[in-house]
Parts: C-alpha cells; sequence; structure tokens
C-alpha cells in the first residue's frame, strides 16, 4: 500500500513526523539488544575460524525484532525467541544457490542446539547499500542494478516446492494451497485485531467477508521460493554491479507474484522501507516508475495473468491486516483499514485499487 499523499488529498498520518518518531519509538523498545561479548561467544561455540575482537563487532541494524551486527567479514543475527525461527530460509538460499550466486553466503546456522539462539552467521558481502546512492544515480545506472536483481529472483524461482508456507517454516507447517495458507495466517491476525480492538469490528467484518469470498484464485499454482522483502535496503553493489542480495528471513514458499508485492513498492513508494530511520525524509514522496517496464519485460508471464490484479489485491489486504495486528501504531491501525475498506474492496473494477492505478498506469 502506499504510504504518500495523493493529489489533493490532505496529509496522511504516514507521512507526518509524528509517525515517524512513533516508528523509531517502537523499533527501540521492540528490536533485541545483545551484548559484543555475547556476539563473540556465540561466533566460538560455532566454531568460526577467523574470530573478530571486540571492538570490530558494530551493531549495523534490525529487523522487527531481532539485531544484526557487523565485523569485517562476518553478519550475525541471533533471535532469543525458541519456537519461532527467523534465519532458517537463508542458510536454504545458501545452499541451494551456492557460494558463488549473488546471494547470502552461510557460514554457520543453529537453532538453539549449540547455542542459547537461533544464530545465522554470514560471510559479508562486497559493496553497501543502495539506499545509500541510489538517489543520486542515474536512471539508466538504476535499472542495470534493477536488472540484475530481477535476475536472482529469477533464480530463485528455480527452487520448487511441493507445498506453500514460509521457508524458515518449513519443517513445522506447510499448506497444500497458498490460498489454504495465507487464509491461516489472515484467520490468526484478524483474531488478534478482534481481540485488541485494535479497529472498527464493522470494517473488519467486511474486510473479512471480501477476503473469503475471493482467496480461492489461489486455490492452484506453482510454489516457489519468493524474496519477499526486495527493496533497495537489501541490495548491495559496487558502482553498476550488483554484489548480494540480502535478507531472505520472510521468505515464503508461494506463487511468483508474490514477488511482486515488495517489488512494486519499491518502484512506487520506496519510502515505506525507511520509516521511523534517518533515511526517511529524503525518500519521502520519491519513487522509481522508471524501472517498472523493466519488471514488465524482465516476468511476462506473470504480467501476462488475466487474474494480476485479483491476486494482487488479496496479497495486499493480507498484508495489511498482518501490519495492523503488529500494532506498532493506533492512528496506523485506523488509517490503514480505513483505506482498505474504502479502495480495496471491489466486487468488479480493480482498476481504482492501489495495483490497479500502479499497472494501469494512473499513477505513473
Amino acid at each position: 500500500m502506499p504510504d504518500k499523499k495523493e493529489d489533493n488529498v490532505t496529509q496522511r498520518y504516514v507521512d507526518s513526523e509524528e509517525y515517524q518518531n512513533e516508528i523509531a519509538r517502537q523499533y527501540k523498545k521492540r528490536v533485541s539488544k545483545f551484548s559484543r561479548e555475547q556476539v563473540l561467544e556465540v561466533l566460538k561455540m560455532l566454531n568460526i575460524s577467523k574470530l573478530p575482537s571486540i571492538n570490530e563487532i558494530v551493531e549495523a541494524g534490525a529487523g522487527n525484532v531481532n539485531a544484526t551486527y557487523i565485523t569485517d567479514d562476518l553478519v550475525i543475527k541471533l533471535n532469543q525467541e525458541k519456537g519461532h525461527p527467523d534465519y532458517w530460509a537463508n542458510k536454504i538460499v545458501s545452499d541451494r544457490l551456492g557460494e558463488h550466486s549473488l546471494v547470502v553466503n552461510v557460514l554457520a546456522y543453529d537453532n538453539f542446539e549449540k547455542t542459547p539462539f537461533e544464530a545465522l552467521v554470514m560471510e559479508r558481502a562486497n559493496g553497501h547499500m543502495l539506499l545509500d546512492d541510489i538517489l543520486e544515480m542515474s536512471e539508466k545506472d538504476r535499472e542495470i542494478i534493477f536488472q540484475q536483481a530481477l535476475d536472482v529472483i529469477d533464480n530463485l524461482f528455480e527452487i520448487k516446492f511441493s507445498n506453500f508456507g514460509r521457508v524458515t517454516l518449513d519443517d513445522i507447517e506447510s499448506y497444500p494451497t497458498y490460498a489454504e495458507f495465507i487464509t491461516k495466517e489472515f484467520d490468526d491476525h484478524i483474531a488478534k485485531i478482534r481481540e485488541e480492538k485494535l479497529c472498527a469490528p464493522e470494517n473488519l467484518d467486511k474486510i473479512e467477508v471480501y477476503f473469503k469470498k475471493h482467496v480461492s484464485i489461489f486455490d492452484s499454482g506453482e510454489s516457489v521460493f519468493v524474496h519477499t522483502d526486495t527493496h533497495m535496503g537489501n541490495i548491495l553493489h559496487v558502482g553498476t554491479k550488483l554484489t548480494a542480495l540480502i535478507d531472505f528471513d520472510s521468505s515464503l514458499k508461494a506463487p511468483k507474484v508474490r514477488a511482486l508485492n515488495s517489488l512494486l513498492g519499491f518502484i512506487d513508494n520506496p519510502q515505506q522501507y525507511v520509516e521511523g530511520t534517518k533515511d526517511f525524509s529524503k525518500f519521502k514522496g520519491k519513487n522509481f516508475h522508471h524501472l517498472l517496464p523493466i519488471l514488465k519485460l524482465r516476468f511476462p508471464e506473470i504480467f501476462a495473468d488475466l487474474q494480476l490484479l485479483r491476486k494482487l489485491n488479496i496479497i495486499v489486504i493480507k498484508e495489511v491486516v498482518s501490519m495492523v495486528s503488529e500494532n506498532w501504531s493506533a492512528n496506523f491501525n485506523a488509517e490503514m483499514i480505513t483505506r482498505l475498506t474504502e479502495d480495496e474492496l471491489p466486487d468488479d473494477d480493480l482498476s481504482q485499487t492501489y495495483y490497479g492505478k500502479i499497472l494501469l498506469n494512473q499513477k505513473i
């Protein structure tokens, strides 16, 4: 969903400084912290051959609940919640595509066996985040890097599965169809929203009825490895050469179309990926619409699907409901649920939905 204001519309809460400060505070509350001594001890437990000094270990950033640490040669991620593995998908993609591919190279993985954590240790790839300089690059250079990222995504599509679900939970929970998988997650999120009274119940009822009516569109389809978080913060490069696509934590066993959620978000509304950070102001209101033709040319079979808009519509509804259930912000919850009920529940004409406006060139 877009986070930016539309023409002739009052500024949305997600564009406000108040919201950015709120998200920054939430990250500080939710992100686990570990000492450098703890990180070093984990590396020793995992028999990492080249150990850094304490002073070399630096906190690099964070995902929803887990901090990331870097040294000159390593990237280390730790999760202290048992029963909720986050990192296994990185190990799968590293093993399947090999150390010379443009993805993470996992050196060690442990799930509370050798260490008191779920621990992921990766080789640090060359290059820096596209986030750092994409706004200063020419459109041509952006397009060259984007094409390489799409090549990696296409390579990931070659990893096939016989079921659907979260790659990290492959041995724990899987489903025969994508419809069953996202319905289970949708139901869990809806139940949490109702229990915690996070939005108006009448709006939630409308969303639930609509979702259940149309989710059967995913009753069939191929299951492949989908990187669900492709954007400027997860692409590393040197000049116009992509050096790695990173952060496979939330990867799915899903239809190929699921990859469009983050790719189109990156193209149309990159500010959403830097909310609550120092980089928000420079990305606010920006877009990379010139990348859309490249995306369409790279995956013509996805864009030729006559049901594409309906599939994207169901995907975005499920994702927004998921975000609301995480309860980052009461004002955000209210705004997003209102936007779903007003814009994303048409039975027939999907041209005015978020993805309809992007793909039918009304926003470009």
